[in-house]
């Protein structure tokens, strides 16, 4: 029996607890303490997991050190800020730790968490549960075996409207630092983090790697009351050779995404968080690779019709439904937990850097977070629901991701974008070089 334990079950943490308990006898786990230092405002979520002979803390660090050899491994789900300082000391405690993303808001912290799990021998997965969805992998799988050849460009997009609740909900929320700590706080950082994981996962080759971003070019803005950037335009170029896009905002008018499109050289695949992945053929079903099919897809085979986005002919298509992973998550860090096998994390640590790099590397080609002034935006709502949009943006997100470039890149630009220029990220290891926050 792996016995767990979880540092913040006051917000995202409560849904771990959910899920922990939902596979606990299928995988062999249990959870035996948890910390929070708001434990006196939790009353009710702490008395349920009291009676459930979870052991109660208010001191994280004093957990950690009451569960030496009396636990095998932690949750840490707490905020950006304290991630690096709680792993390393997870790690020094002799456990295993299963992290929150994003990992953190610099690869310094990053390597520093790295330096300490080798250090300690411990294992280090990050929370991008898409990663584990059965729709993300099955389109994995496809960029694998190579049935959908090279692929060339991903893009992502989507509006996700956050109000004033959502910024006042923590210290760090909105925020470029906490303290001292770098947080970086935004979209692309912490909401929709998983789909620029999602575009690196599936533009590598390799079996269970995110690609490599070579170079960044950022526009990184704040329409609303925030220091930090709430829309993002990101191009990676990665060393594996695709193109990426990121397109996403905070400030769009209505809620729509993430939608992923992959182009490769023999198909092209559609994703939705809501529906799953769509694969469409460039050329004909082969025996081999209809007898290889996942057993969590659907495939339909027809005859070659022209498709409404492109002059291409699409032969046959293949599906998977959406599936966002998270008790597959649990049990993929239960079962390398219970065997010490670091080969087999879906979503390690050393994997996450990358990302962490490319988001590094948005706001050093940004080189500031740029405002989109006044008159260019709207306030909508009153108290915790106000917050603040941008006209047009609903429309200029997918446009950008269906022309695959910025928004200063587009024909007709819109009058708040600014020009930036590629940042090299070729033996980087420190933030920040060239951005600047005051």
């Amino acid at each position: 029996m792996i016995r767990l334990a979880l540092i913040g079950f006051g917000g995202y943490g409560w849904a771990l607890v959910q899920v922990i308990n939902q596979v606990a006898e299928r995988v062999g786990c249990r959870l035996v303490a948890a910390a929070d230092t708001r434990l006196a405002d939790l009353p009710d979520k702490a008395h349920a997991l009291s009676r459930a002979g979870v052991e109660l803390f208010d001191d994280p660090l004093a957990m950690l050190a009451a569960l030496r050899g009396r636990a095998e491994a932690v949750y840490i789900a707490t905020g950006i800020p304290s991630h690096a300082k709680l792993t390393i000391a997870a790690a020094r405690a002799g456990l295993h730790v299963h992290l929150e993303k994003p990992p953190a808001a610099t690869v310094q912290e990053v390597d520093a968490m790295l330096s300490a799990l080798d250090a300690a021998g411990r294992l280090c997965i990050v929370g991008f549960q898409a990663l584990h969805g059965a729709d993300i992998r099955f389109v994995k799988e496809r960029v694998v075996s190579g049935r959908l050849g090279r692929v060339k460009t991903l893009t992502c997009h989507a509006g996700w409207p956050r109000n004033r609740a959502y910024y006042t909900r923590n210290d760090w929320a909105g925020k470029l630092r906490a303290g001292d700590a770098w947080v970086l706080d935004g979209p692309a950082t912490n909401a929709l983090a998983h789909q620029l994981t999602n575009l690196l996962f599936l533009a590598s080759p390799e079996p269970g790697r995110l690609a490599t971003p070579e170079a960044v070019r950022a526009e990184l803005y704040a329409a609303g009351p925030v220091e930090s950037h709430d829309t993002a335009a990101i191009e990676v170029r990665t060393a594996e050779g695709p193109l990426a896009w990121l397109l996403i905002s905070h400030c769009t008018e209505a809620n729509f995404g993430p939608a992923i499109e992959l182009e490769a050289e023999r198909g092209r695949v559609h994703w939705t968080m809501r529906d799953g992945a769509t694969i469409a053929y460039a050329s004909p079903q082969s025996s081999s690779s209809s007898s290889s099919s996942s057993p969590s897809s659907s495939s339909s085979s027809s005859s070659c019709s022209s498709s409404s986005s492109s002059s291409s002919s699409w032969c046959w298509s293949e599906s998977c439904p959406a599936d966002d992973g998270r008790a597959a998550m649990v049990a993929n860090f239960v079962e390398a937990v219970r065997f010490n096998d670091p080969a087999g994390l879906r979503c390690p640590l050393a994997e996450t850097r990358k990302f962490v790099l490319a988001l590094d590397g948005a706001h050093e080609s940004s080189s500031r977070i740029h405002r989109i002034g006044p008159e260019h935006t709207r306030s909508v709502g009153e108290g915790a629901e106000a917050r603040t949009t941008v006209p047009g943006l609903d429309a200029i997100l997918p446009l950008a991701a269906q022309r695959r470039c910025l928004f200063s890149d587009l024909d007709d630009t819109p009058p708040w974008a600014v020009t930036t220029e590629p940042f090299d990220l070729a033996g980087y290891r420190r933030f920040p070089v060239a951005f600047r926050d005051a």
